[in-house]
């Protein structure tokens, strides 16, 4: 398998990394899978990303364009991926028949979170897969495939947003949290790179959460003996990180993770750059952090965003979870225009046979009614 650094962002063939950058972890560095290497009947296409708990690339199956998403080879990875998929597919059950039915000639939302499809092409109990690649054990989950542009590229191209399209992407991403929050569990890995973000017709940036994270409730991380590593420390809460913490996953810690990217999206700017500081440079710095750098947008200042992002990141007194956050966001900008999506073919095709049954059906009427009157 190629070997991916998270830092320099190389991918070598011959599973060898070396960089002349001293503090550089290539050795480290993931397995990944090239262009071309099959996990059971999908053919990878390409990488999109690597993460620390995870792989995702785009495949095919047969003529469909799926997400692939493979566990790396740890325990804790491996069940991270298992955890989700099982939620992922309690929440995509179809409605009943005579709703479904219905549904389906209108146009749908579009979902927050991924779509979790069949990983063999026979039916299975499960909704992950697992086989042996390369002489290697894999957990992986298919998803639908979607369009979009990765939130940390966006803000290559686009480093300050609107603060109306910011404020709306964060409600957007809170409120596809709220599987977690209705079950009191912690995602505990929000950051850019996991966020999918395409923009409608109108304009308006649409994210889709690619990622669930740790799923954990509480006193559950501790559990995760390599959550320090497996963890993303530039966008995770200094509780967590602080080696005298209590490592219990509370709810607010998601809502420190939203303040960071927040002010990522208003200010242009991480809080911390995570290809330029080591993980335990972050981690000494955020636990002496109070807050976060000034943002310089004076529009900002006077609707009241700034003293938001504040609690949001504050040692103490956060908001509760993701969605009262959101709820403060909300107060001030609104939610977001609703989408206007295109609806399904099946619906004008259901159009068309009622218009020509009413069009036969009077013709009909009037041939009868002319015969009855000439008879």
């Amino acid at each position: 398998m190629n070997r991916f650094c998270e830092r320099c962002e190389r991918v070598t063939a011959d599973g060898n990394l070396w960089c002349p950058e001293r503090d550089c972890p290539a050795e480290e560095g993931f397995p990944v899978l090239g262009y071309g290497d099959y996990v059971g009947d999908l053919k990878v296409s390409r990488l999109l990303r690597v993460w620390r708990t995870a792989a995702l690339y785009e495949a095919q199956r047969e003529s469909e364009t799926v997400l692939l998403k493979v566990a790396h080879s740890n325990d804790a990875c491996e069940e991270r991926l298992k955890r989700e998929t099982n939620l992922l597919a309690s929440l995509s059950r179809p409605a009943l028949f005579p709703i479904s039915f219905v549904q389906s000639f209108f146009p749908g939302r579009r979902p927050a979170l991924p779509v979790v499809l069949p990983p063999y092409p026979v039916p299975s109990k499960r909704w992950y897969g697992e086989i042996t690649v390369q002489g290697e054990s894999k957990i992986y989950a298919v998803y639908r495939h979607a369009e979009g542009k990765f939130l940390s590229d966006l803000l290559l191209e686009q480093p300050q947003i609107w603060h109306y399209e910011a404020a709306w992407l964060i409600i957007a991403l809170a409120d596809a949290l709220r599987p977690l929050v209705s079950r009191n569990q912690a995602h505990l890995n929000l950051q850019p790179d996991i966020l999918l973000v395409d923009v409608d017709s109108d304009g308006h940036f649409r994210p889709l959460l690619l990622d669930l994270g740790f799923i954990v409730e509480g006193p559950e991380l501790e559990k995760i003996g390599d959550f320090p590593r497996l963890c993303e420390p530039a966008y995770t809460a200094p509780e967590l990180l602080s080696a005298r913490g209590a490592r219990a996953a509370g709810l607010t810690a998601d809502v420190y993770s939203l303040g960071l990217l927040l002010y990522e999206v208003l200010a242009g700017k991480p809080v911390f750059d995570s290809k330029l500081l080591r993980d335990d440079q972050i981690r000494e710095i955020a636990e002496h952090l109070r807050g976060v750098p000034p943002v310089d947008r004076p529009e900002l200042e006077s609707a009241g965003v700034i003293k938001i992002l504040e609690r949001a990141v504050a040692p103490t007194g956060r908001y509760k979870h993701a969605l009262d956050f959101a709820q403060a966001l909300a107060a001030v900008y609104g939610r977001a225009p609703a989408e206007r999506r295109p609806a399904p073919s099946r619906l004008y095709v259901l159009v068309g046979v009622v218009a020509t049954v009413l069009l036969v059906t009077v013709i009909s009427a009037i041939y009868i009614l002319a015969r009855a009157l000439t008879g």
